[in-house]
């Protein structure tokens, strides 16, 4: 089964081109209604009990999305973790952020504006629907969070050459003339190299890029 996490501040409307729908086996989530949740640990866990995620599922996840997707997998034996336009830990996001997060407590949807800059339609109409406390907490959390265990799982990385949130990492298997939002405005280019390369039909995920 293939589990698809958003971004902050989004939901499974962030994967609403018709190009992710054309994977099989597919759930796109939302995020719970905040119960107090401040650490990446806890909402991992939370997604993991709700949403029915095994060990052998794969996880793709946007920007938190991917970043819970990363503790999902520290916790899980997934059979492939895709990272879209997301961090394996936190000193790979925006230094300019990581200097500005504390911000966020008191706007977390301005924070959010200045580090995606333009926002599309769509996805302001989400963050008019998403949990403030939410918002505040997981921009918190992300900075204290340790990253992935890469000893356990090695990523797929989808990334955004443009990307100020979380400038371009070294070793992306694919990178595409986008921003941070690729898997909004670059759908059909991501879903087209998945398809390509279908980590989850890989019977070794670390030699399935070789």
């Amino acid at each position: 089964m293939i589990f698809v996490l958003p971004g902050m501040g989004a939901d499974h409307r962030m994967y609403q081109a018709p190009a992710w729908h054309t994977l099989a086996e597919t759930r796109f989530l939302d995020w719970p209604k905040h119960r107090g949740e401040d650490s990446i640990t806890a909402i991992a866990d939370r997604m993991i009990a709700e949403a029915g995620i095994n060990a052998g599922d794969t996880v793709i996840g946007s920007s938190l999305g991917g970043i819970v997707g990363c503790e999902i997998a520290n916790r899980l034996r997934l059979h492939a973790l895709v990272l879209v336009g997301s961090a394996q830990s936190a000193t790979e996001i925006s230094g300019l952020l990581a200097a500005l997060y504390p911000l966020a407590a008191l706007a977390p949807l301005d924070f959010i504006r200045l580090s995606a800059g333009k926002l599309p339609g769509e996805l302001c109409e989400m963050f008019v629907d998403s949990q403030t406390s939410f918002i505040r907490a997981m921009c918190r959390a992300i900075f204290t969070w340790p990253g992935l265990d890469l000893a356990r799982q090695r990523p797929i990385r989808l990334h955004g050459r443009h990307d100020r949130v979380i400038p371009l990492p070294p070793g992306a298997d694919l990178v595409l003339d986008a921003g941070h939002l690729l898997a909004m405005t670059h759908a059909a280019e991501c879903v087209a190299f998945l398809n390509a390369h279908r980590p989850w039909a890989a019977h070794d995920q670390r030699d399935r890029l070789t």
